[in-house]
């Protein structure tokens, strides 16, 4: 088996945009209107425009930084009239857990949360937490975040109420396996469950059915390791803390162990 597919940021890419997808279905399937509106949406086919905002040179840009991290969708519950019954919203998938120990208990000491747990860490872009802040009301941008080594599987929250405990100033993480984009970490255990959310704000009554659809498919994603960075006993020792309040996570080995093992126990068999 090779270490994920996700160590591949199109692969990731993938999966947040067929989450979208499943989540808009499933929110216009309980009234709610759903219309895009990510970076996509607003430049559609304008592929200069979408590579210019890239350039190093706009990276800082307020303009540049405000259409690329536009939330995904606008929203709005006809049931709620006025301003409540819209808002923005920006899915977000997490499959990669923070591995390290040690890591956890830094940021358990910066947040002052000595009860954090590995479950509960969450990380965002630290631009695009920036735009959610300072360029859309932030009580009406809600995050909703499927993850699998979360007990909730699947969490909503205003960006106003999201609890951010640490936030890397550097413009390059360093130790990030992946590309090193900078990022914030948010606790995922205080947010709220999507049937929660949704409920609470705006009174509509999720069909467990399809909600338990959702969660099921959510299950089955594969927990990402990233190539060089965790080995895979340190993945092996997180999963089996996580399958304490996640037991669908998985064990995975690499190809020749997992061969290696498989024929260990035939050998065993025949004894």
């Amino acid at each position: 088996m090779p270490e994920t597919k996700m160590t591949s940021f199109l692969n990731r890419m993938k999966l947040t945009n067929e989450f979208t997808e499943s989540l808009s279905k499933f929110l216009q399937d309980h009234g709610i209107r759903v219309c895009g509106f990510g970076t996509e949406v607003i430049f559609r086919q304008k592929s200069s425009m979408s590579a210019l905002i890239k350039k190093e040179k706009f990276k800082k840009s307020a303009a540049a930084l405000m259409v690329k991290f536009s939330p995904d969708l606008v929203c709005a519950y006809p049931v709620i009239k006025g301003e409540k019954g819209i808002f923005f919203l920006d899915a977000k998938t997490s499959i990669t857990p923070v591995f390290f120990g040690h890591h956890i208990e830094r940021l358990r000491r910066l947040a002052k949360l000595p009860e954090l747990r590995r479950e509960d860490i969450g990380e965002i872009e630290r631009e695009a937490w920036d735009v959610y802040n300072q360029f859309y009301p932030p009580e009406r941008v809600a995050i909703v975040m499927a993850c699998p080594y979360q007990p909730k599987l699947v969490v909503g929250e205003w960006v106003s109420r999201i609890f951010q405990f640490f936030r890397l100033k550097r413009d390059r993480n360093l130790e990030a396996g992946g590309s090193g984009t900078p990022h914030v970490n948010i606790h995922l255990g205080k947010m709220r469950s999507l049937d929660k959310f949704l409920n609470e704000e705006f009174g509509v009554r999720v069909n467990q059915d399809s909600y338990r659809a959702m969660r099921d498919a959510i299950k089955t994603w594969e927990i990402s390791k990233s190539a060089g960075t965790v080995n895979w006993t340190q993945f092996n020792n997180a999963i089996t803390e996580l399958k304490a309040t996640c037991p669908w996570l998985k064990h995975r080995w690499p190809m020749q162990d997992s061969s290696s093992a498989k024929l260990s126990q035939f050998t065993s068999d025949q004894k």
